[in-house]
């Protein structure tokens, strides 16, 4: 249920990241009589582009409008044999009217240059799903891109970034680089990036006017969650998070805003944590021993809510019945049929398509004051949170290890 609101070796290793050239007959060929609803849909993604400040749409909002894939979109542009004529009219006029930069399209052939995408870890599977839309995106430009993992991991350099690694692209001559969430030390990266463009994508409101960034609305996400938990009658919510990068701080000020926001701040509490598995267990632990134990605990990310979900197990918690667990990203942690939870789709198509499109745009010249876009996550409600909290005369009696 879902409510709106090449470096390395392992960048080239996941299958889920390239272009699926597979045919698909029934968005080639639209003669079911819809296009009244794909004039109705490019209608309304126009006025979203416009509300948002937005001047062209991306690749990914011509598919969508037209309910194609952006491979589809690609191929009709391009003006692929397989693709009927009627589509590629209409494909053709939704970029137009979108103002989709058709100056920048390429050949399938032609290969213009590389972007390197930088990350602190290969373990986040949201990483995967952002790195396939960017390098979708990046196609129509004849560009691809490669995924860097930045995070040194020496004993000297606890938390610092791979500067050399950096400075060695752009000896190589990439077009410039995608940076997905916040990286340590980021003078030095800023630094080592040289004059070369630079986007942000995931990451927090302390690099807005800095450079280009395309964020999760973190407040919507976090209050998404909240109304969730709230209309099913819990009222002892607690977070885990906080700690570790400036977003995990800023999703919990955002939590503590949306129960502020219910009359709950009072209940509102924040367990320290990061956004890795075992430190979401041993704060989960720290929630589910203690004297005052919530009925429902929102996580930074899915990878936290996994670890919670451990720390339930161990505790003889059950979930959903006793008690509710919602992550963050959407992830295929998430949706696993193990562990079936909720959490907050920041919709990774969007923020990778709209992030590989900005750069490309200074790639290309652009010099304007640096941008920033907000996208509007949505809620995926799944098992782990489908139960309010239980009546007290059925709760069970918690030991208190204080």
């Amino acid at each position: 249920m879902r409510f709106n609101g090449g470096m390395s070796s392992d960048a080239s290793a996941s299958s889920d990241e390239t272009i699926d050239h597979a045919s698909e007959p029934d968005a080639v060929s639209p003669d079911d009589g819809t296009s009244g609803q794909m004039v109705e849909n490019l209608d309304s993604t126009a006025e979203e582009l416009a509300d948002s400040g937005q001047q062209r749409g991306t690749l990914r909002d011509v598919a969508d409008s037209l309910g194609i894939s952006s491979t589809v979109a690609l191929r009709a542009l391009r003006g692929a044999e397989e693709v009927k004529p009627q589509m590629v009219t209409r494909v053709h006029e939704a970029a137009e009217r979108l103002h989709f930069p058709l100056e920048e399209l390429s050949e399938e052939e032609d290969h213009r240059g590389v972007v390197a995408v930088l990350v602190n870890t290969m373990r986040n599977t949201w990483i995967s799903d952002l790195v396939r839309a960017i390098r979708i995106e990046l196609s129509a430009t004849g560009r691809t891109a490669v995924v860097v993992p930045t995070r040194r991991r020496m004993p000297e350099y606890p938390v610092a970034a791979d500067t050399d690694a950096i400075e060695s692209l752009v000896q190589l001559g990439v077009d410039g680089f995608l940076m997905i969430s916040d990286l340590a030390d980021m003078d030095s990266v800023l630094t080592a990036i040289a004059d070369r463009p630079l986007v942000g994508i995931g990451c927090s409101k302390e690099f807005v006017g800095r450079f280009d960034t395309v964020r999760i609305d973190d407040e919507v996400g976090q209050g998404l969650l909240v109304d969730h938990l709230v209309g099913l009658g819990h009222r002892e919510i607690a977070h885990i998070g906080g700690v570790g990068a400036a977003v995990a701080r800023e999703r919990a000020d955002a939590f503590r805003a949306a129960m502020e926001r219910h009359g709950l701040g009072e209940h509102a509490r924040v367990e320290p944590g990061d956004f890795t598995e075992q430190v979401g267990q041993t704060a989960g632990s720290m929630l589910l021993r203690g004297s005052k134990v919530p009925t429902a605990v929102t996580c930074a990310n899915d990878v936290t809510a996994v670890g919670l979900l451990s720390a339930a197990r161990e505790a003889g918690i059950s979930v959903p019945e006793e008690l509710a667990v919602a992550g963050y990203g959407n992830t295929s942690l998430a949706s696993s049929g193990i562990s079936q939870t909720t959490s907050v789709d920041p919709n990774s198509d969007r923020l990778g398509a709209l992030a590989a499109q900005f750069l490309v745009e200074r790639v290309s010249g652009l010099d304007t004051p640096a941008r920033d876009v907000a996208v509007a996550p949505s809620i995926v409600v799944r098992r782990s949170s489908s139960a309010g909290p239980r009546p007290e005369s059925t709760k069970r009696k918690r030991i208190s290890v204080d």
